[in-house]
C-alpha cells in the first residue's frame, strides 16, 4: 500500500489518478501507457496509487485514496477541483465508486472532475451473469477460474445471487441496466466522462468461446448513453478493434493499449480549462 506522485517544475494545473488493474504493479501499468509522460510535459500532477487486489466493498479502498489526496493536497497547495481519475478494469470502478460516493452522500475527500474508464465491468447484475455463462461454457482454464472466484465472492459480499439480493449489486455498480436513470449512473451527470472499449470479434469467439453478450462494451454503451439521457454533456464512448495487447505482446482487448493516450490528455486539459 503505497503510491508514487510525479510532481511538475511548476505549479501543477491539476492533477490525475493513474489507476491500475486489479493485482497490476504500478511498474507494469506504466511501461504500457504514456499518459503519465504527457500529464507532466503539461504540468499537471500524477498520482499512481498501489493498491494491490483492492476490495469489493470499496470502503477501504475509497479511504486510502483520501488519505493520498489529503496529502497531496496539502503539501502542493494544488486545488480539490482539479482531479481526474483513469483506471483499466478494476481501477476504472473504483474510480467510478468514489465519484458516486462523493456526489450521493459526500462522503469523500473530493469530487473528481472527470473520469477515464478503460473497459471497466460497470453493471455488476451483467458481469455476474457473465461468470455463470463462462462456467457453464467451461472453456478457457483462465476465464472459468477466475468467473468462479468472482461469482464466488459477489454471493458472499452481496449476500446472494442477484436474483436474491438484486440491490446490493445495484448499490455497488456504476450502472444498472434497466434501473431509472441507470441505477448509480444518475450521481454522474456533472462529472466529464470518456470510456475506451476494444471489440475483437476474433479474440471473444475463437479465443475465449464469448459472444457480444460477453463484451464489456455493451455495459458501456448503454451507460454512456444513460449518462447523456440524464444530462451529462461531457460524456462519450471509443470503440477500437483489435487494438488490444497485453505488454508481454499477446492480443487481448482488455488492456491499457485501447486507450489514446494523446487525445486523452487533450481531454483532461480541456477539462482543467487550460489552453
Amino acid at each position: 500500500m503505497f503510491y508514487y506522485k510525479i510532481v511538475p517544475k511548476e505549479k501543477p494545473v491539476g492533477n490525475l489518478v493513474i489507476l491500475p488493474s486489479s493485482g497490476e504493479t504500478t511498474g507494469k501499468m506504466l511501461k504500457q501507457i504514456t499518459l503519465h509522460k504527457l500529464a507532466y510535459q503539461n504540468n499537471i500532477l500524477v498520482i499512481l496509487p498501489s493498491y494491490n487486489y483492492g476490495t469489493i466493498q470499496r470502503t477501504p479502498d475509497v479511504a486510502f485514496l483520501d488519505d493520498i489526496f489529503e496529502e497531496v493536497v496539502k503539501d502542493h497547495q494544488v486545488s480539490k477541483d482539479n482531479f481526474v481519475f483513469c483506471g483499466l478494469s478494476d481501477g476504472g470502478m473504483i474510480s467510478f465508486d468514489y465519484a458516486i460516493r462523493a456526489v450521493g452522500d459526500s462522503s469523500t475527500f473530493l469530487t473528481p472532475k472527470g473520469i477515464i474508464g478503460i473497459d471497466p465491468p460497470i453493471d455488476l447484475i451483467r458481469f455476474y451473469n457473465y461468470c455463470q455463462r463462462e462456467i457453464s461454457r467451461n472453456f478457457s482454464p483462465t476465464g472459468v477460474g477466475e468467473a468462479k472466484w468472482l461469482a464466488d465472492v459477489y454471493e458472499k459480499v452481496f449476500g446472494g445471487t442477484p436474483e436474491e439480493n438484486r440491490q446490493n449489486y445495484v448499490d455497488a455498480s456504476a450502472f444498472t441496466f434497466g434501473e431509472k436513470e441507470g441505477g448509480n449512473a444518475k450521481y454522474l451527470t456533472n462529472i466529464g466522462v470518456r470510456m475506451y472499449t476494444d471489440l475483437d470479434v476474433d479474440y471473444l469467439l475463437n479465443d475465449r468461446h464469448r459472444d457480444l453478450y460477453d463484451w464489456n462494451g455493451i455495459d458501456i454503451v448503454a451507460f454512456v448513453n444513460q449518462l447523456k439521457i440524464n444530462g451529462n454533456t461531457n460524456a462519450e464512448v471509443f470503440i477500437s478493434q483489435g487494438k488490444g495487447v497485453r505488454l508481454d505482446g499477446t492480443k487481448h482487448p482488455h488492456s491499457w493499449s485501447i486507450m489514446n493516450n494523446d487525445e486523452t490528455l487533450n481531454w483532461i486539459l480541456k477539462l482543467f480549462e487550460y489552453k
